[in-house]
């Protein structure tokens, strides 16, 4: 072995041992994201050692042995270059507080890197390169006509890395196919879109390039959706778009801004058909929302009495005498006076007024998690939890939880004063209403009442006082808020 041999293989050595301390090193103080990056460093000065070491077992002088060398310094060659990399990129760069760079620019400069490495290499062991180009030219056409396809989604796979049209979470819709789901890695070759389904899709760059495709999470994240309502010709648009907009109101992942919008659609055979728009600002949440916003459409339309529209065709026929009909409405109305006997403060009245406000209450259905009542309304209506339950909240506190047989909005309607809490259902509930019009008719009816329902509702009112408090009430106290609301009620109803 000549002295220029022995040389030039103690520098490589002193190089690659250089080399692998500092990838050591660095395993050990980079950030643990990063610590896996330095290894291959490790890889290059390990694969450089055995083919040294390979080489020496071959008879100097010969092709076999030029190769092993020049495989070797091409393999330490892209140990010092992939070091230089991460120091340069990973520690310097992106963890200096800059922004990261675009995987596609870190991929072209990590190319560059090895192929000057690669061609260092290689002139170190006195190989030139253009022999080794020149003879594959051929070879390298005969691979571009193979790879043709796989080169056009590279070339595309480019474009979308620097047009960046989407990025990994966005929701896309691929028009062609009507595919519609999440982005969850992107490469140079293809992406991968999750559908609702958990399948994954593999969507060449190139299919990308040439389709359109809608991508739901630019540009602030909301999307639009449309819900259609059909309801009969005899009903007032106004009265079901101010219905269909309450069920928006009470449904949480509907936005307020931008906010929901009702169009009167179309005249069809069925009825008229209205056509909502909203917006919400997860997609993934997008069959969730549309079925629970149909579920408060129907409750609301239902306490408006507002009928969806059906085919002419579909019809059902009941045979009911007479006798039946007046048996059932005297349960129902049996069932309200059951209620209503359950009403501290309308004991006083008498079975003619209980038997009407039964009769003409109104029986009212509302969904998990919709507002009966709302804080500083002027509603006039007392309600009664006939099944389900209710809480009632103010300042996101909660005050008390009602269920059956309880009642709640009295205040508002004996002195016609402004709801002071908010009333929402914890579940599927129904409630009889009475409203004040009723009320009025029976204390127009029974004057003299009205001091025994006020002195019923002071006294109860005093007794809830109390336990927040812990003073108990004073009879003068007591007497006075009997008086002061006896004079709001005279005053309300006309008395």
């Amino acid at each position: 072995m000549n002295p220029a041999t022995i040389m030039s293989m103690s520098l490589g050595v002193r190089l690659a041992a250089t080399t692998a301390v500092a990838a050591l090193l660095l395993t050990i103080v980079a950030p643990r994201a990063l610590k896996s990056r330095p290894r291959s460093v490790l890889g290059f000065c390990v694969g450089y050692a055995l083919l040294e070491l390979a080489a020496l077992t071959v008879t100097p002088g010969t092709s076999g042995r030029r190769m092993l060398e020049g495989l070797a310094d091409v393999s330490l060659a892209l140990g010092v270059a992939q070091l230089l990399y991460f120091v340069v990129l990973d520690l310097v760069v992106e963890r200096g507080g800059r922004r990261p760079l675009n995987q596609l620019l870190r991929d072209i400069v990590r190319v560059i890197a090895y192929v000057v490495a690669a061609l260092t290499g290689l002139r170190a062991s006195g190989i030139e390169a253009s022999s080794i180009l020149t003879t594959g030219t051929v070879l390298t056409a005969v691979v571009g006509l193979a790879l043709q396809e796989t080169l056009g989604n590279l070339a595309s796979g480019m474009s979308i890395q620097l047009d960046k049209p989407f990025e990994v979470g966005d929701w896309l819709r691929i028009d062609k196919g009507d595919l519609t789901g999440r982005v969850i890695s992107a490469n140079w070759r293809s992406v991968t879109i999750q559908g609702d389904d958990r399948l994954h899709f593999v969507i060449p760059n190139g299919y990308l390039a040439r389709n359109p495709f809608t991508n739901y999470s630019r540009p602030g994240g909301s999307c639009r959706r449309a819900l259609y309502v059909t309801v009969p010709n005899d009903v007032p648009p106004t009265r079901v778009r101010a219905a269909i907009l309450a069920a928006c109101g009470d449904c949480p992942e509907v936005l307020t801004d931008p906010a929901p919008s009702v169009v009167t659609q179309a005249f069809t055979e069925l009825g008229i058909q209205y056509w909502l728009r909203f917006f919400i600002a997860d997609f993934a949440a997008r069959d969730r929302v549309h079925g629970e916003l149909h579920t408060r459409v129907w409750f609301h339309l239902h306490r408006e009495k507002i009928d969806l529209a059906v085919p002419a065709r579909r019809a059902s026929v009941q045979n009911v005498d007479g006798e039946a009909r007046a048996r059932m409405a005297e349960e129902v109305v049996a069932d309200r006076r059951a209620a209503i006997d359950a009403v501290d403060f309308l004991r006083p009245l008498g079975d003619a007024s209980k038997d009407l406000l039964a009769r003409r209450g109104h029986r009212k259905l509302y969904a998990k998690g919709e507002t009966v009542i709302r804080r500083g309304e002027t509603g006039r209506e007392l309600y009664i939890v006939r099944r389900g339950a209710v809480v009632i909240r103010v300042d996101d506190q909660d005050i008390a939880h009602l269920g059956p047989g309880q009642f709640f909005g009295e205040r508002a309607l004996l002195t016609g004063s402004a709801r002071h809490a908010n009333v929402i259902t914890e579940e599927e509930t129904e409630v009889f209403e009475i409203d004040d019009h009723m009320f009025q008719e029976v204390l127009q009816a029974q004057p003299q009442i009205a001091e025994d329902m006020s002195r019923i509702v002071a006294e109860r009112e005093a007794e809830l006082a109390c336990r927040v408090s812990g003073t108990p009430p004073s009879p003068e106290t007591t007497g006075q808020a009997t008086a002061d609301l006896l004079s709001k009620i005279k005053s309300v109803f006309g008395l």
